[in-house]
């Protein structure tokens, strides 16, 4: 089913504005990784007009569900973005502005992958509108760039990261680690080099074999072994120190920051507040009489594109969440923070004492457990919470 209307917002704009955050959606890469289950697809030919048009039409129709609020961040997510040709995410940024009130402080991220072809358009990019880089470096190990199946070499990705520190306000180098054959003196010898450039901000996350993926099958098949628990709770402890020792604030389960660089787009969806979803396959969350609606687009990027022209809308869900759909994904996204959740927030969703509703044993077991933090006003887990996070999620989330 098809959710479409045609009313088109900016009517004037309120003295007190919610913040917004809008992903953007490009679905396409030159081949697809053989870990990534996101909606990305390889199409030799697009029509760039049709797209940019499309993203225009997709913004003017959601407009109507964010009418009171100032964007205060902007993510080209994929796929691969940095594919996209700069007239398009010029377009785009051009036309959030013409449609909602923007913060100066704005945060515009691009993920790019550091191929040189894509490493020569940074200046267009920055140009376009892009202020903050993220760049999907994943090693500095040849041989394990050439297992996970990236197309760029060491070379291009020392490249990338000089290009980003020249270009950008600001930028985000992404890793992948503790995956087969990879020890932590490697690791250690990783993060050593790239910590040299000394990154703004750092997301680090831990192989995960995820449904449907080639990685899947050839796990199955035996081709590799994951490491085993013991062995990746020793990377993550490492991590974190080495992290930390070096001036990083670790604010998210596999995020970490110079003081006050963190991601500004992806601390809406933690924080749970509205967020808009253009493109295919794209997600968003908004509010609605003080209840929260889920949305989702048709994943195809050539059915998304004909309903966009055809009816202006590509949506195939909208969903109001129930007061125990959205505290569960309050804490699912929430709980990974490391400064917690407003537990005012908690107790509004469900109208009641967030304890009393959980139950008061499971709160007198998880401190006694030493998983969660006594703290006035928050719920927050402590270090091992946050490191055995699912079992936290796990005994919260039974009724």
């Amino acid at each position: 089913m098809i959710f479409c209307s045609r009313l088109a917002c900016n009517a004037s704009v309120p003295t007190t504005q919610k913040p917004l955050a809008i992903y953007i959606h490009w679905p396409f890469c030159v081949s697809k990784c053989p870990y990534c289950d996101f909606n990305s697809h390889v199409r030799e030919q697009i029509d760039p007009q049709s797209w940019s048009q499309a993203y225009y039409t997709d913004l003017r129709n959601q407009s109507q569900f964010a009418t009171n609020h100032q964007v205060q961040s902007i993510f080209f997510g994929g796929g691969t973005p940095s594919l996209m040709p700069p007239s398009i995410i010029e377009e785009v940024v051009t036309h959030i502005h013409k449609i909602w009130p923007v913060a100066s402080t704005v945060e515009i991220t691009m993920e790019a992958n550091p191929h040189s072809s894509e490493i020569n358009k940074f200046q267009s990019f920055q140009a376009a509108g892009i202020n903050r880089i993220s760049l999907g470096i994943q090693s500095l190990i040849p041989e394990t760039l050439k297992f996970l199946g990236r197309a760029h070499s060491k070379q291009e990705a020392l490249k990338a990261i000089e290009m980003a520190q020249k270009i950008f306000e600001t930028h985000s180098l992404d890793f992948i680690y503790a995956h087969p054959k990879h020890t932590p003196e490697e690791w250690q010898k990783e993060l050593k080099e790239l910590l040299s450039f000394q990154p703004p901000h750092l997301s680090l996350y831990q192989l995960t074999i995820e449904p449907q993926t080639p990685f899947q099958s050839y796990e199955r098949l035996g081709k590799f072994k994951m490491p085993g628990s013991l062995a990746s709770e020793k990377f993550f402890d490492e991590t974190i120190d080495t992290l930390k020792s070096t001036g990083y604030e670790q604010y998210e389960v596999s995020n970490f920051s110079k003081p006050n660089k963190a991601c500004q787009h992806n601390m809406a969806y933690w924080r749970s507040e509205d967020y808009l979803g253009i493109g295919p396959g794209a997600h968003g969350r908004y509010t609605k009489n003080n209840f929260k609606v889920a949305t989702r687009a048709h994943r195809s990027p050539e059915k998304w594109l004909e309903l966009i022209k055809s009816k202006g809308c590509a949506l195939t869900h909208q969903d109001q969440l129930t007061r125990e759909e959205l505290l569960e994904e309050m804490l699912l996204m929430g709980l990974r923070l490391t400064s917690g959740i407003s537990t005012a927030k908690l107790n509004q969703v469900i109208a009641c004492d967030f304890w009393e509703y959980v139950g008061p044993p499971k709160k007198t077991h998880l401190y006694s457990e030493g998983l969660l933090e006594k703290t006035d006003g928050f719920l927050k887990t402590t270090a091992l919470g946050l490191k055995k996070l699912n079992t936290v999620l796990s005994y919260l989330l039974i009724r």
